[in-house]
């Protein structure tokens, strides 16, 4: 990632605070994201995992951007079986955790690379996805202009990501949510990652709504730009197609 405010800002994305605070809670990263989405973040994997299984109906590669602990790639390859797919990350302790997972699947590799310069060539991909890690990223409009840049021609980009709901009441809920239960749920089942479940919810809650985040989209050269929501839209899927 790029640089960020100073460390002691609680929503700072300096390269160095995010990897750390994401190598601390890789162990139990996958309790936490069970419990805290009552089991459905499963659901929503597989949604997008769905699209990636449409673009790749007639073969070809996926990449999995801030791939953490490998879900999203591993859902990638149970929808679609002949794929080959490439997760990235930063956070090494992530990786580690995502490695012992994926170790009998050939077909899925794992490497340390930061979105915003991936190792990739151009139209390297046709299909590419983002579960719950483009918030993290320091400049987020570069991070999309990277992930186009690695996909082929009609090649589809899928961003799953937590955010603000557009109404009062999801509004409301997200906040009491995500201000409260989160970050005592991480201090009674991650410790030592006070710091991680303070920074995650706010940064959900700071995180640009569906209609500007497709904005943003569009803005660094997506085209046909939708998205989906869930969880009473505290949760969006999104996607966006490179132009031929």
């Amino acid at each position: 990632m790029g640089g960020g405010a100073a460390v002691s800002d609680p929503l700072s994305k300096a390269p160095e605070k995010i990897a750390g605070m994401f190598d601390r809670i890789g162990p139990s990263y996958d309790r936490m994201n069970g419990v805290m989405t009552f089991g459905r973040h499963g659901a929503w994997r597989r949604a997008a995992a769905r699209e990636v299984a449409r673009d790749l109906a007639g073969g070809g590669r996926a990449l999995d951007a801030c791939t953490g602990t490998a879900d999203l790639a591993l859902s990638i390859r149970r929808e679609v079986p002949g794929a080959t797919v490439v997760g990235t990350d930063f956070s090494q302790g992530m990786l580690t955790v995502g490695r012992a997972k994926t170790a009998g699947d050939p077909r899925i590799r794992l490497a340390r690379a930061d979105t915003l310069r991936l190792p990739f060539a151009d139209a390297a991909f046709r299909s590419a996805t983002v579960g719950w890690g483009i918030r993290n990223v320091a400049d987020v409009s570069a991070a999309l202009r990277e992930l186009l840049r690695i996909l082929a021609p009609a090649g589809r980009l899928h961003v799953l990501e937590s955010a603000r709901p557009a109404g009062w009441f999801g509004r409301l809920g997200f906040r009491l949510y995500f201000r409260g239960v989160v970050p005592w749920l991480g201090r009674l089942l991650a410790r030592n990652a006070a710091d991680a479940y303070n920074y995650l919810p706010k940064s959900a809650e700071a995180f640009a709504p569906a209609e500007e985040f497709a904005g943003l989209m569009r803005g660094s050269g997506f085209a046909d730009v939708s998205w989906r929501s869930f969880a009473f839209g505290g949760v969006t899927l999104h996607s966006g197609t490179r132009p031929p």
